[in-house]
């Protein structure tokens, strides 16, 4: 081979070689920007508290966030004696008329002395943000077909989910329709007027895994032995806690397998999920392994205050 070949080709091989060295610097040293996601903490979602006063104890129910659990579990709090002599269980369906405390406006309607005495206790039970989609995917889209114009096209509802509440955290105005989709699908960070501050609260995220869920129960409950509930119920709301979501999640496995499976693997699906709920995952130090590779190790903290200001 002539040297002038040669030469050629060595100098095509040295530019090649930077182009890639240089190129998979600019991908490793990439900056996050928050653009286009989601922002935490607007004050959209109405909030759903249940209050037992006895007890000094608020309770946020956020939408297919163990909701069942919370609504029933306070419900039994508020009048242990009246649920217990009902026979209630937190399988039971839930309606005004089955249940003693949902008559009682003060179990819904915290007093301003039971808000504002030091000594009382407010918590929420978190859901990891993909798997309370799907909860909400297979009840609303799914059995209920009530997600837009979708059916149970999954791609279809993130996408239009996502577009509804970028449009609702950027309009100021008023009079704008809250739809029942984005009211449930709407960011834990939405939800429980956490905007004033979630610092007051007890924050306990619970899942589907019966370990985890038995942990996240025996918290619960030491709470509550603290705010003076009595031992009696105890094992009552361990029971129901541990074993209730187990016989939800059972009833649909085949369909929530299915759903489990395309939020993992659709990248367009993970698209939309990532834009909505990145930032809960950040603000509620949820488990960030299901997340893409970009998102896993960015600083919370950093990303947090940019999209505050």
């Amino acid at each position: 081979m002539h040297k002038p070949a040669q030469n050629f080709i060595l100098v095509v091989l040295i530019f090649s070689i930077l182009f890639f060295i240089l190129r998979r610097y600019y991908d490793d040293s990439k900056e996050f920007t928050p653009g286009g996601f989601i922002k935490p903490f607007v004050s959209y979602a109405p909030p759903r508290f249940f209050t037992a006063p006895k007890n000094n104890i608020i309770a946020c129910g956020i939408r297919n966030s163990f909701f069942h659990i919370t609504q029933n579990l306070m419900c039994l709090v508020y009048n242990e004696t009246q649920y217990l002599a009902d026979k209630r269980s937190f399988n039971d369906p839930w309606t005004s008329s089955s249940r003693d405390c949902a008559s009682e406006k003060s179990f819904f309607d915290p007093s301003e002395s039971v808000q504002n005495d030091k000594d009382t206790v407010r918590f929420a039970i978190l859901k990891d943000p993909f798997q309370r989609f799907v909860t909400l995917y297979l009840n609303k889209c799914v059995e209920k077909n009530e997600c837009y114009d979708c059916g149970s096209d999954m791609r279809c509802v993130v996408k239009k989910l996502y577009n509804s509440l970028a449009e609702i955290q950027n309009n100021t105005n008023t009079t704008l329709v809250i739809g029942d989709i984005e009211t449930e699908a709407a960011p834990i960070s939405w939800n429980c007027n956490f905007h004033e501050g979630i610092e007051k609260w007890k924050l306990m995220r619970m899942s589907s895994d019966l370990e985890k869920r038995i942990s996240a129960a025996a918290v619960l409950l030491e709470r509550l032995r603290e705010q003076g509930v009595k031992q009696a119920v105890f094992m009552r709301i361990h029971n129901d806690i541990v074993y209730n979501d187990i016989a939800n999640t059972t009833q649909t496995s085949n369909k929530r397998d299915e759903a489990e499976k395309q939020v993992r693997e659709d990248q367009i699906v993970r698209h939309f999920l990532h834009k909505i709920y990145l930032m809960d995952y950040l603000v509620f130090r949820f488990d960030r392994r299901v997340l893409d590779p970009e998102y896993k190790k960015i600083e919370a903290k950093f990303i947090l205050n940019s999209v505050a200001k």
